[in-house]
């Protein structure tokens, strides 16, 4: 074996060595890119369903809001009338006659 020879089969294990290396690493690279992906795609679903329930929840609570600020509209109209028509009944009694005081 001459000295050429010797050199050619180191280079070749050089080589070899080498690209089993690379391989290994992209390999792993890969890996650790797929499992950071289905982490991502994990919490992504996770925050959808979240914004999901979000949404209801204010949908629900928009809904209870109107039902709330009608109500106590339609209540300031009774209140209103019932005033309205205390100071008619007052009126009418100070015309018919004295006004009467409980103690």
């Amino acid at each position: 074996m001459d000295w050429l020879t010797g050199f050619s089969i180191v280079a070749i294990a050089a080589g070899v060595t080498i690209s089993v290396v690379v391989l290994v690493a992209v390999g792993s690279i890969r890996r650790s890119l797929n499992e950071g992906a289905a982490r991502q795609s994990q919490q992504i679903k996770r925050l959808t369903e979240t914004v999901a329930a979000l949404s209801a929840q204010q949908s629900t609570a928009q809904t209870r809001i109107q039902q709330l600020a009608d109500a106590n509209r339609k209540l300031t109209e009774e209140f209103n009338a019932l005033g309205e028509r205390l100071s008619d009944a007052d009126t009418v009694q100070r015309v018919s006659g004295g006004v009467k005081l409980l103690h």
